[in-house]
């Protein structure tokens, strides 16, 4: 028999390294960790990836900003790797000790799926985005009971009271439980096999999934759920400096049809691995405008806590068009904040 060119999968953490601004070491007050991902590798294909590194500062308030990601060689098959920005801007350092020229690499640590602690895999499936590898966490997951497909057609369906469960912002807690259905359609022996640490969290999970009913049938076995709980608060943006550039647009030829840049108002231009850890950010961007309405010559002039949303912000900011003018403008200036709706604190 011709053995699979693909390997069964592989768990991939993010571990981070030294942080190093100025050539100086700097130990963080908390360093959020990446979350971990899945992916598939032919057999002949690399068995490790290059460091990733990261370039930032940290302000007075110990925030890392002005976050960025050098360019990283492909190491031939896909790391999703879209938390590593967010996780940094999550983390905190010494308030009132501002430095520059800062640096960390995190390294891509690959455990495979078959080999891999439970612990990991529940970590990793309940991820935002447990990787490509999915199907074959859960195979392994499933592995002892006949819930592969799921329960069945839910007819109630239960959550945790999230506002009232306390959490830091942007960090991300977890509740992987396990479970029987019986053939009348009720939850049976419901409890946590994985979880990060939320005591609250996981007993609220519980009592959730206990108060599911699904449609009469065969009684399962080993099926599975996860909750999560995300940051009570959404971290605010860095404050714009006092000398940042103005926004232009009272200007009739800097004053971009908002109908032309739709996704900046609807949310869909906010950058995703951002918001999955209710992260805030800004962009100022420049460009010129043509007397027939076009935007064009557009840069990022700031963005803050990453480059992520001047990316973002300039991007839909290209497709953007003024009113027609006889000479169209020079200059012109546009600030984006980009915000996430506000949560109920924890009582």
């Amino acid at each position: 028999m011709r053995e699979s060119a693909q390997r069964p999968g592989d768990i991939v953490r993010l571990a981070p390294g030294k942080i190093l601004c100025a050539g100086e070491p700097v130990t963080p007050v908390h360093l959020e960790t990446p979350f971990t991902t899945s992916v598939l590798r032919n057999r002949e294909a690399a068995t490790q990836a290059a460091p990733y590194a990261l370039r930032f500062a940290i302000d007075a308030d110990g925030r890392a900003v002005d976050i960025q990601v050098d360019p990283h060689p492909f190491p031939g098959f896909y790391i999703d790797t879209d938390d590593l920005a967010p996780a940094l801007a999550a983390s905190r350092f010494a308030a009132g000790m501002p430095r520059q020229t800062c640096s960390i690499a995190y390294t891509a640590e690959f455990v495979p799926i078959t080999d891999a602690p439970l612990a990991l895999l529940y970590e990793t499936a309940s991820a935002p985005v447990p990787g490509i590898a999915t199907r074959e966490i859960y195979e392994r997951l499933n592995a002892d009971g006949d819930c592969a497909r799921g329960p069945g057609s839910p007819r109630r369906l239960n959550y945790p009271n999230f506002e009232t469960i306390a959490q830091a912002s942007g960090t991300r807690s977890w509740s992987f439980l396990r479970f029987d259905v019986d053939a009348a359609g009720h939850t049976r022996n419901v409890h946590v096999v994985g979880a990060s640490g939320s005591a609250a969290l996981d007993v609220a999970s519980v009592r959730a999934l206990r108060g599911n009913l699904y449609a009469p049938g065969k009684a399962l076995h080993g099926c599975t759920f996860h909750f999560y709980r995300l940051g009570n608060q959404p971290i605010a943006a860095p404050s714009i400096p006092a000398d940042a550039p103005k926004d232009s647009g009272a200007l009739p030829a800097c004053a971009i049809d908002p109908k032309t840049v739709r996704p900046l108002y609807t949310g869909e231009a906010y950058p995703r691995p951002f918001a999955a850890r209710r992260i805030e950010g800004y962009a100022i961007i420049g460009f010129d405008t043509a007397p027939w309405g076009a935007v064009g010559n557009v840069r990022v002039l700031a963005a803050e806590p990453a480059a992520t949303f001047g990316s973002a912000a300039s991007r839909v900011i290209s497709s953007g068009s003024v009113a027609e003018s006889d000479v169209g403008h020079r200059g012109c200036v546009v600030r984006v904040q980009f915000r996430l709706p506000q949560a109920t604190p924890a009582e």
